[in-house]
């Protein structure tokens, strides 16, 4: 593990994220005192997949069951003249707002 000050870090960033590629960590300091590591990322720990699949296994969250998408009916997809009526109606009453 290598250590850095800020200025260090800002003034020689690329060697030292060089040194991050190879795997090594960079320890941040600030005065002496260290506020954060930078480390290579590692593709494995993928925290969101890994958050929700502790969720799923507490039964805090059930998975979808497709997995592909929604389909939309298109009876409910909305046609143009509408979406310009709704977003003529949002703006009037947005600029009323502000008034």
């Amino acid at each position: 593990m290598k250590a850095v000050g800020i200025k260090d870090l800002k003034n020689n960033l690329s060697s030292f994220l060089d040194f991050v590629r190879g795997g090594e960590t960079v320890l941040i300091l600030d005065r002496n005192q260290p506020i954060a590591e930078i480390k290579k990322f590692d593709q494995k720990s993928d925290l969101t997949k890994q958050y929700l699949e502790e969720a799923v296994a507490s039964n805090s969250i059930v998975p979808a069951k497709n997995q592909k998408g929604i389909n939309i009916p298109k009876s409910l997809l909305l046609n143009a003249g509408i979406k310009t009526k709704i977003s003529t109606a949002w703006k009037e009453a947005y600029q009323a707002d502000r008034d």
